[in-house]
């Protein structure tokens, strides 16, 4: 049984006053025998306490809808943990709790999706399961997504380290393997930062048995790619996508997508995504599905595009038709049955019910016990 994360007094107003309950019981002892009069009482309380409950759950869902929010209806901002540490409750029910010095900052906040940006130090998430959001927790390395689940993220220097104490979650990042990782509960991952080398030690390199003159030759050519590759790349390995995203300059992202390849393209989705610019992000997915169809990430490419469809743009049909590209691409398939699931919602939120039903009945003959069954199930009603 899950646990109610604000207690019920906070939405609760007693129904009667000391004075008026003292007049109902009057009244019934005058009128009825004593185990009459307890049945009636235990009746009418448990009428009251049934809409009481109905009015708090109520008056919880209005406050949790639109942008996440404080337990207390404060907006959300950055929040720098004093060496106590700080917790923060949510509207939704959900908690963060940060350790000493950890900063946490939220990016975007709709009544579908959250993204917040660990930007150092640990923090332990608690977030509702079966809530109305999807959230997402950007950590330099790595970015953790999550629909209801506990889990825990330490950020070092060049090292991430997610672990999962119950529920899922999904971790994507260049320095992940094969891009993206389904942790479960009880499991760990560690994603390490693996500096590409400067441009000086690039020009120093000679293949054995090369003449001095063809290294001297070579050097600027190699200096000249190693400053292209530009610093935009190197600000959004950390974690600094806003700054990646302005040092690319005007036009600059479109400039890089025509040029890149799968995996920079990648990197220039998410830094446009996660700079606030989610429609400048469809492009260089776009060109990863047209251009490099048969690359090993293509999948993962038709994957993102789908959540950025869904989660950010609210446009589902393309949803549905990059998570259906997903699946002909072959994804992972430990990310496969997450697919099978984010197309019956985009299928469903396009008002498209043939459409929903035929793809949860897709997920149930692939995953009869799945975890999401009692969700897809019901768009089949």
């Amino acid at each position: 049984m899950s646990r109610l994360r604000h207690p019920l007094k906070d939405v609760l107003a007693d129904p009667t006053t000391e004075e008026a309950l003292a007049r109902v019981w009057r009244g019934i002892d005058g009128r009825a025998p004593r185990g009459r009069v307890r049945a009636r009482v235990w009746a009418m309380a448990s009428v009251v306490t049934a809409a009481a409950i109905a009015i708090a759950f109520a008056t919880f869902e209005r406050r949790d809808r639109g942008s996440l929010r404080l337990a207390d209806g404060r907006p959300l901002g950055v929040v720098e943990a004093l060496p106590v540490g700080a917790v923060l409750a949510m509207s939704d029910g959900s908690r963060v709790e940060l350790a000493a010095g950890a900063r946490f900052t939220p990016l975007e906040s709709t009544g579908t999706s959250f993204v917040a940006v660990l930007e150092r130090g640990s923090a332990h998430f608690e977030v509702r399961p079966g809530g109305p959001r999807r959230w997402q927790i950007e950590c330099g390395l790595a970015t953790v997504e999550v629909v209801g689940t506990g889990f825990d993220c330490a950020r070092a220097p060049g090292k991430l380290r997610v672990s999962v104490e119950h529920g899922a979650v999904l971790v994507r990042g260049e320095r992940v393997p094969d891009r993206a990782r389904r942790l479960a509960a009880g499991e760990t991952l560690e994603v390490l930062d693996a500096p590409a080398p400067s441009a000086r030690s690039q020009s120093l390199v000679v293949a054995p048995g090369a003449p001095a003159a063809t290294a001297v030759a070579e050097a600027p050519r190699r200096t000249l790619v190693a400053e292209d590759a530009g610093v935009w790349r190197e600000l959004a390995r950390g974690g600094h996508h806003r700054e990646a995203f302005a040092a690319l300059g005007p036009q600059g992202l479109l400039r890089e997508t025509k040029r890149r390849g799968v995996t920079d393209l990648l990197v220039l989705a998410d830094v446009a995504r996660l700079s606030g610019h989610a429609t400048e992000a469809v492009v260089p997915l776009e060109r990863i599905l047209r251009d490099f169809p048969g690359d090993p990430q293509a999948s993962l490419a038709a994957l993102a595009l789908g959540r950025l469809e869904l989660d950010t743009l609210d446009r589902p049909a393309k949803a549905a038709t990059a998570l259906n590209r997903a699946l002909s691409l072959g994804v992972p398939h430990s990310l496969r049955e997450d697919v099978r699931t984010r197309l019956v919602e985009a299928y469903a939120r396009a008002g498209n019910r043939p459409a929903a039903r035929a793809a949860a009945a897709a997920y149930l003959r692939e995953y009869p016990d799945g975890r999401d069954r009692s969700i897809v199930e019901s768009q089949m009603r």
